[in-house]
Parts: C-alpha cells; sequence; structure tokens
C-alpha cells in the first residue's frame, strides 16, 4: 500500500487528545520549534517523526500542502494547526535548558536517557535560558557527562538538579554543516555495531514477495559494509529530499516502512532510545535516516548491495510472502509461498518448498487450517 503526504495528515487530523495531553505534560512543547528546525521531524511523541521519514521520499510539493494561515481563525478553526502554550513550571528540565555551549560546540536537547548509560562527568556547569512567561533569565547547575560508547564530541548527557537526565548532540551534526563529515562518522560517532539492534529488515526484490528477515546481526551486517582498511568508505551525495524526492516506501500490515526495489534495515539505539534506518538499492544508494534526522545519501557500489543481500539470505531466518494479496483470508497458503529457513539448512528449505508446491497442485488445504498466524504476516493490506 503506498502511503503518501495527505495519508499523513489526514491521519495527524484525527490525532486522539489522550497523545496531544501527553506531549503537553512531557514537556515538548518548547523544544517542538528548535527539533523541527534541526531535524526536521522529532516531536509529537514520535507521531510527527514517522510522518516526516515518509514525506521526505513521498515527494510532496509545497503547492499541496494548504496550511490556514489567518490570524483571526487560527485559534477558532478545528482545523487549524493545534497550538498552546504550557504554563513554565510544567516543563522538563531539558525543555527549559534546551541548549548549551561545551568545547565551542552548541549541544541541543533530545530526550531523556537512562543514568545506567552514562560514562565519565565531564565537568559541572551553569546553564542558563530565559522564563518565557516571566522574561527574565534563569539558571541551574548541571553536571555534564559522556554516554558509553558514544563519542563526546557529539553526544553528551546533562544530570539536572532535579535529578532528571537528558542527552544532547551537536546541533550543527550534519554533512551540510560539516562539509568533512563521512558515513565513517556517523557509524562510529554513535558506534552502531555496539549500541543498536535491527527492529527489522526487508527485501523487495521485485518479484511480487517481500522478504522479512529476523535474527539479524547488526555488526557483522556493517561489516560488510566496510572496505580492506577497516573504514566505512562512501560517496556523500546529498539530502535525498533534494536529490531523490520520488523514491517510493510501502508499508507493511504491521505499519513497517520498505523501500521498494531494495532492502530496508530498521534499528534501534537503546541508551538514546531512538530508531534509524538504512536503505539500499540494488545499485548501491544507500540512505541513512538517523534518529528521525534528515535523509542523507551515500554510494556504497553495487558490489556491497549485492554482498548485503546474499549475507542476509544465506545467513539469517526468513520468509516469503505475496505482495499482492488484497484479501490475506482468500489466499491459500501455499500461494504465499511462506519460507521459514534456519542458518545452514539449505535442504529443510528446498523440502519445504517441494510440500508447498505438491499442495499447490493438489489443492487439498481446508480453509479452516489456515491459521491467524499465517495471515497476520501478510505484509501487504
Amino acid at each position: 500500500m503506498k502511503t503518501t503526504g495527505e495519508d499523513i495528515f489526514k491521519a495527524l487530523e484525527n490525532a486522539d487528545e489522550h497523545y496531544i495531553e501527553e506531549c503537553r505534560q512531557s514537556g515538548s512543547g518548547i523544544k517542538i520549534k528548535t527539533i523541527w528546525t534541526k531535524w526536521a521531524a522529532v516531536a509529537a511523541c514520535g507521531v510527527i517523526a514517522a510522518a516526516t521519514g515518509v514525506m521526505m521520499f513521498a515527494g510532496r510539493s509545497d503547492k499541496d500542502i494548504k496550511a490556514k494561515s489567518a490570524a483571526d481563525q487560527q485559534m477558532a478553526d478545528e482545523e487549524a494547526t493545534v497550538s498552546y502554550r504550557v504554563p513554565w513550571d510544567e516543563y522538563a528540565m531539558n525543555a527549559k535548558y534546551e541548549t548549551f555551549e561545551y568545547n565551542d560546540v552548541e549541544y541541543v536537547s533530545m530526550g531523556h536517557v537512562d543514568k545506567s548509560f552514562l560514562d565519565s562527568k565531564l565537568t559541572t556547569m551553569t546553564l542558563e535560558t530565559e522564563n518565557y512567561e516571566t522574561n527574565k533569565k534563569e539558571t541551574t547547575k548541571a553536571d555534564i557527562y559522556s554516554i558509553k560508547d558514544l563519542s563526546p564530541s557529539v553526544y553528551l548527557a546533562v544530570v539536572f538538579d532535579d535529578g532528571s537526565v537528558a542527552w544532547y548532540d551537536d546541533w550543527k551534526y550534519s554533512p551540510d554543516c560539516k562539509t568533512d563529515m563521512t558515513l565513517d562518522d556517523i557509524i562510529n560517532d554513535v558506534s552502531l555495531e555496539k549500541t543498536a539492534h535491527v527492529d527489522y529488515a526487508y527485501n523487495d526484490a521485485e518479484t511480487g514477495r517481500l522478504r522479512k528477515y529476523t535474527n539479524t546481526d547488526i555488526s557483522k551486517l556493517l561489516d560488510l559494509l566496510k572496505d580492506d582498511n577497516g573504514s566505512y568508505n562512501a560517496v556523500y551525495e546529498g539530502d535525498a529530499y533534494e536529490s531523490d524526492p520520488d523514491i517510493n516506501l510501502s508499508v507493511t500490515n504491521d505499519d513497517e516502512y520498505y523501500i521498494e526495489g531494495g532492502i530496508t534495515i530498521s534499528f534501534y539505539v537503546e541508551r538514546l532510545d531512538v530508531n534509524g534506518t538504512a536503505y539500499f538499492t540494488a545499485n548501491g544508494d544507500l540512505y541513512v535516516q538517523l534518529f528521525a534526522g534528515d535523509i542523507l545519501k551515500f554510494d556504497i557500489g553495487g558490489e556491497k548491495a549485492e554482498k548485503l543481500e546474499n549475507w542476509l539470505n544465506e545467513n539469517c531466518e526468513y520468509t516469503d510472502e505475496k505482495k499482492n494479496a488484497e484479501v490475506a483470508d482468500d489466499v491459500d497458503p501455499s500461494e504465499k509461498a511462506v519460507t521459514s529457513v534456519a542458518k545452514d539448512d539449505s535442504d529443510m528449505a528446498e523440502l519445504i518448498l517441494d510440500i508447498s508446491t505438491i499442495l499447490r497442485t493438489l489443492g487439498t488445504i481446508p480453509l479452516q487450517q489456515r491459521t491467524a498466524g499465517s495471515r497476520r504476516n501478510t505484509p501487504m493490506r
């Protein structure tokens, strides 16, 4: 099922007030403006983050986005943008103290981090902000820490005097601001091989079937992208929104996005409680979206992309599912070609395929044996 920008806006219009209230209580109100400017999508308890990632690939033009901006109806019109100001005392500390400077780098608040991930204490600082209700400056003492396995030149943690802990990152952490930044920097600064695990991996080979992998080891997957010197050498080709606005994403019944005609790797970094996604195409293009930020394009070469696909097929369990099944209940299991393959068990895989062929020929699978589990795994509506 194709998801368009229009679909996303309709979904946001129907957002439950309960979730809006959760965002208000979390103190995210003051953070939205700054983070939106930097990342293009971190706000509203993750809903807008997911929507922005899809819109970047949807190629939606500005003229399609009709914003109601008349001042006389901004608050009265129920369809206008929801806008309210949270009382200052209800903001979390990292929302009040949105930015700070350390070692000539400006850091911006991104979210909460568990104390168990703190590493070394670097310094104690006096942070300063302005109370928008009183227009007066306020200060607080805060301890600055590095975060385990993360580069302190990019990521830091702040422990406030009320006991809350938040993580911050370099405001200008983007190839657009750091022209010498590489794929090697992006992967190593957050130590993805140590800090991340794969949520899901999809392969859309344009054969009418979608392959989903499980038990994917991200460290071994990343090894495939290294050169002989152990570096992630790749040519940076710019922001994907500007260079490839029409790249197509589809979504499964489990609301998991994948790129058409390529491989999708979705990963999760627990210590920062954030997700990232990497999209690989057969010709060697790699699109990386780290923590709901800009989707950046790199050229890793078709040889590495092929090596990655072969490794997934040979080392990970997977399931093949028919993509064009409109109604899962009407699809015979033999037509879904569901094939779970264990590592180093090619004989079993061939046996399953042979049995599937025989059953399809004989047509002997009763309707009542079509389990809910097999239907649930059908990816496309």
